[in-house]
């Protein structure tokens, strides 16, 4: 029995693996929404398949104890352990022999473009999964999460509609400034992010609030300090109820909501199977850990 063997031009070197790595790990600020608006949780072992946390119904409260008096209150009464799923996310591509042959022959690093296409799927499913769930898999993203504020915005004073391009620039403010009064009501808490589809942000850019100034409603939030934080997330779009767009304002301090990274985005061993070398990478998460959901308030209808 002869052993078999591979020639030497079907072999990606360590040079462009090093290349494909560089590529895959250094993905573009927009592609990382999720990571730029919750804190990571990155201290869960990778081999864990579920994790395990508190999730507070209600603030619980503190009192003056009279001399003598042992009635401590336990705020843990207002706590409930929530077990979650880790997953897997996982893409690769295929590389050619031809293609490396191509490339040892001009004595250069294979092109490695498609590294881009493999980071780039595995950001999505990292957003998608954070911002909207993934029903197939009973995940529960940030507009779906059990226990979070659910508003339904009203109409605009002049018709029957609640959607943003009927509305005026200070009905629009009005249904904003509403949102955030139900999270900065609870002690200790205060809405610091406005989330919301590129549609209703163009919404705001569009509104005209002060018609003196010509102010437009982004400006006029922006210039209040309103939120440390405005970003678009395509995710959003039907995600209200009855299919309408949503917008979210929500505390996104890490006692409120993490994403949970047991297992930042790793290359695996490269697999060879004529003609092409496979190049597998694979991310695990837990999707958002929310331990004080009542901070988060989803509006519908805009």
């Amino acid at each position: 029995m002869t052993m078999q063997t591979y020639r030497a031009d079907a072999v990606i070197r360590p040079q462009d693996l090093n290349a494909i790595d560089k590529r895959v790990y250094e993905p573009h600020t927009s592609e990382l929404k999720a990571r730029s608006i919750f804190a990571l949780k990155t201290d869960i072992p990778a081999g864990a398949k579920t994790y395990s946390y508190d999730v507070l119904t209600r603030s619980g409260a503190a009192k003056i104890l009279a001399p003598g008096a042992t009635d401590v209150p336990l705020v843990d009464a207002d706590l409930k352990e929530e077990t979650i799923k880790i997953y897997s996310i996982a893409a690769a591509f295929n590389i050619s022999v031809q293609e490396v042959r191509e490339a040892q022959m001009a004595g250069r690093a294979i092109d490695v473009t498609k590294a881009d296409t493999v980071r780039k799927a595995i950001a999505e499913k990292e957003n998608q999964i954070a911002f909207s769930g993934d029903k197939t898999h009973g995940i529960k993203g940030l507009t779906d999460a059990v226990g979070i504020q659910v508003y339904a915005v009203p109409q605009n004073g002049a018709g029957t509609s609640t959607k943003w391009a009927d509305k005026t620039g200070e009905e629009i403010i009005d249904d904003i400034i509403e949102a955030k009064s139900k999270v900065d009501l609870l002690n200790g808490h205060e809405a610091d992010t406005l989330l919301l589809t590129p549609d209703a942000k163009k919404q705001l850019q569009k509104k005209v609030f002060n018609e003196f100034t010509k102010q437009t409603a982004l400006q006029y939030i922006q210039s209040e300090g309103l939120f440390q934080r405005i970003e678009t997330i395509n995710d959003f779009k039907g995600k209200g109820l009855a299919g309408t767009d949503c917008f979210v304002v929500l505390d996104s301090s890490p006692d409120v909501v993490e994403l949970g990274i047991p297992l930042d985005v790793m290359r695996h061993p490269e697999e060879y199977a004529f003609p092409n070398t496979k190049v597998p990478f694979e991310e695990r998460t837990t999707g958002l850990i929310i331990r004080y959901p009542m901070a988060i308030c989803r509006v519908d209808g805009i």
